[in-house]
Parts: C-alpha cells; sequence; structure tokens
C-alpha cells in the first residue's frame, strides 16, 4: 500500500493499530496517540509526522497525476443512458468522493478471458484511483459510463472469487477492514468510524443497520447488490 491509499493522516496512523489495541485501551485517539509515541522510530519503519504524511502524499499525487486532474471531477455528471446500475454510480459518485458515504457493491460478472468471477468492491477506492493513471489499479471510469468498458471485480478489491478456480482473495481497501465474521460470511469494518458492517445478503444481525441495502438490475451488470454507508464523524 502507498500513502494514497490512506483518506487522511487518521487513516494512515489506523493501519499500524489493531482491534486489540483499540480494545486495550477503549479509545481509537488515545490508540493513535500511543501509535505516534511508540512507533516514532522503530515500529514498522519510521512512523511519518502529520506534516511528512501530508508532503509525502501531495508529491506522489503529482507524479501519478502530472496533468493535475481534480478529484471533483463526476465521471457520470452527465450519464444519461438508461443503465439502471450506471445511474446508481453516477448519483452516489459526489457523496463518495466528498466523504459522506461509503459504498460496498457486489458483482458476479464475466472477464475478459469469458471465466466468471465475482466480488465486493469499494466504490470510493475505485472512481478515486480513476484520476491517477498511473495507478497499479487504474479504473477507466469516463469509459465505463460511455458505455466502452465494465467494471469488472479484481483480485486487489475487497473480495475476488474465481469461480473456475474455486479461489477467493480478500484485502483490505482505503475505506474498509476486512473482519473475520465466524458465523458471518464477511465483516467489514469501516476506517472512519469503525462502524462493522456485514455484506451476508440473507443475514438479519445487528451489524445490518450499518449500511443501507439495495438491489437494482441492469443489463450489463445484472443484478448489482449495494451497501450504503453513512459516514459517522468521530475525533
Amino acid at each position: 500500500m502507498t500513502l494514497l491509499n490512506y483518506n487522511s493522516y487518521e487513516d494512515y496512523l489506523d493501519h499500524f493499530i489493531n482491534i486489540h489495541d483499540v480494545r486495550y485501551l477503549r479509545n481509537w485517539s488515545l490508540s493513535r496517540q500511543f501509535i505516534q509515541n511508540a512507533c516514532g522510530k522503530s515500529c514498522m519503519g519510521r512512523l511519518l509526522s502529520r506534516s511528512e504524511y501530508a508532503d509525502q502524499r501531495k508529491k506522489l499525487e503529482i507524479m501519478l497525476n502530472p496533468r493535475g486532474i481534480s478529484e471533483s471531477t463526476l465521471f457520470g455528471e452527465d450519464y444519461d443512458g438508461n443503465d439502471r446500475v450506471l445511474h446508481e454510480f453516477a448519483n452516489r459518485e459526489y457523496q463518495l468522493l466528498n466523504k459522506q458515504i461509503s459504498t460496498i457493491i457486489f458483482l458476479v460478472m464475466r472477464s475478459k478471458k469469458g471465466l466468471e468471477v465475482s466480488g465486493f468492491i469499494d466504490l470510493e477506492e475505485s472512481l478515486r484511483e480513476s484520476h491517477y493513471k498511473h495507478s497499479e489499479h487504474y479504473v477507466n471510469w469516463p469509459a465505463i459510463f460511455e458505455g466502452k468498458d465494465k467494471l469488472i471485480p479484481r483480485p486487489h478489491h475487497l473480495s475476488f472469487f474465481d469461480w473456475y478456480k474455486n479461489k477467493v482473495k480478500c484485502n483490505n481497501s482505503a475505506n474498509f477492514k476486512v473482519v473475520s465474521g465466524r458465523a458471518h460470511s464477511l465483516l467489514m469494518m469501516h476506517r472512519g468510524d469503525h462502524k462493522i458492517i456485514c455484506v451476508n445478503a440473507g443475514c438479519t444481525c445487528n451489524w445490518i443497520k450499518n449500511a443501507k441495502r439495495s438491489v437494482y438490475s441492469s443489463s450489463i451488470y445484472g443484478q448489482c447488490l449495494f451497501f450504503d454507508h453513512i459516514i459517522r464523524r468521530i475525533n
């Protein structure tokens, strides 16, 4: 992961914190202060100060995005097609990029090799990656809204299942951490407000209240499942 994967300095600090630290100290702000003091010189490599983090992140943005594409650019702003799922992507884009909501989507698609794949995707992260053309996980969202390309689950997404190989892979994203769900198929913890989100469509656990579930049909994407989480601001 690079500094571009973190939405804030607090997210960067959270990378060094595990759930056991929080349970022991019972406070995220205190956990961050502890990490800054304990890891300033030697923990998992030298911890960056807030100013160092901002400076290095800015340099990476300039390097990856020399033309200076504004993060306020909305790729779906002018979408006028009739695909319902693309409309839902466009409707959420502003709120996602402005950290008002955080959305996980589930797709079942065919890869370019014709093989069926499925996965959970951090929608904000995917949209943001499209602003950096040299990013390892660049997604051509302008082409997606123009109908020239498709959003397809890939191995770096929150969850990726290759039906041909019968293999599943899970990864953390900029906005979510994958949490062991035990009886649940998969749980996600939002990095900002630390709310747990259950992405098991048939589950009725207490965590389902943390995200609104919606299903939309599309000629391009079949049925697409949305989990919309309203971000709660915390200190």
